[in-house]
């Protein structure tokens, strides 16, 4: 699965400067980052004909023009299984504080710093520095920075390597190449082995049903990306050294 983490805090306390700082760092170093902004306003589309379309309650709605596209989805379908098929190393969310991953917390006075979140899945702290000893004693186990600090890019990228770090669920399978999960922990922190090997955490196939996510464990995982590799490399007009399959059918009653 996608690391997931969160840039949360009050309005106008720099999310949106910092989420646009560290997609711009981390597709830098290679990573593929995909973005959810939470908004409680729909969104304004300056394109009036297809805001027009949108009342008519489609499961969804492209569109397309030749400087970017926009897919507009149904409130009912999860965005994150979507943006799971693009297959990124990390989703970055802008808002969804009450959400089970973990934080960034920005903040511009003392007040800013007591928001409704779980203390323990804030990792770091981004503020003016007159707010790090208040920030460190609401929040003792986060990094600290500030939005003038040179050095932030690098800071986040080591909470991401930290939160991904502990995820590791301490089988010492070896399947990542590291020989035990200590290892890679290391390795990664050490920033000298990247995030995504953990077959545990990443497996190597995933299933969806009527976009609900089916929880493969690692061997299932395994021969369905070997079923879909072998069946794909049968098939003429593709071409080779692929990244990644998406698969579709659509199952009928009477085919069951």
């Amino acid at each position: 699965m996608p690391l997931r983490i969160c840039v949360v805090g009050f309005r106008n306390t720099g999310k949106t400067r910092l989420v646009v700082s560290i997609v711009s760092f981390l597709s830098s170093k290679g990573f593929r980052v995909a973005v959810v902004k939470h908004s409680h306003e729909r969104i304004d589309l300056a394109v009036k004909d297809t805001a027009r379309i949108l009342t008519s309650n489609p499961l969804a709605v492209a569109y397309s023009s030749p400087y970017d596209n926009v897919l507009i989805l149904d409130r009912g379908l999860n965005p994150e299984y979507i943006l799971e098929l693009l297959n990124p190393d990390i989703i970055l969310y802008e808002g969804f504080k009450r959400s089970p991953y973990p934080k960034i917390l920005t903040a511009v006075e003392k007040g800013h710093l007591e928001v409704d979140v779980d203390p323990s899945l804030v990792k770091m702290v981004v503020a003016p520095e007159y707010l790090k000893e208040d920030a460190l004693k609401l929040y003792p186990k986060a990094v600290f920075s500030t939005l003038e600090d040179e050095e932030l890019p690098d800071r986040v990228l080591q909470v991401i390597r930290r939160v991904y770090a502990s995820r590791l669920p301490g089988l010492n399978c070896g399947l990542c190449g590291y020989g035990s999960c200590g290892r890679y922990a290391e390795l990664i922190l050490k920033g000298e082995a990247r995030i995504g090997r953990c077959v545990v955490e990443d497996p190597p196939a995933r299933l969806y049903v009527d976009w609900s996510r089916v929880e493969l464990k690692s061997y299932p995982a395994s021969v369905l990306k070997s079923l879909l590799a072998a069946f794909t490399d049968t098939l003429k007009g593709v071409k080779k050294g692929y990244e990644f399959i998406i698969a579709s059918a659509r199952i009928r009653r009477e085919d069951c």
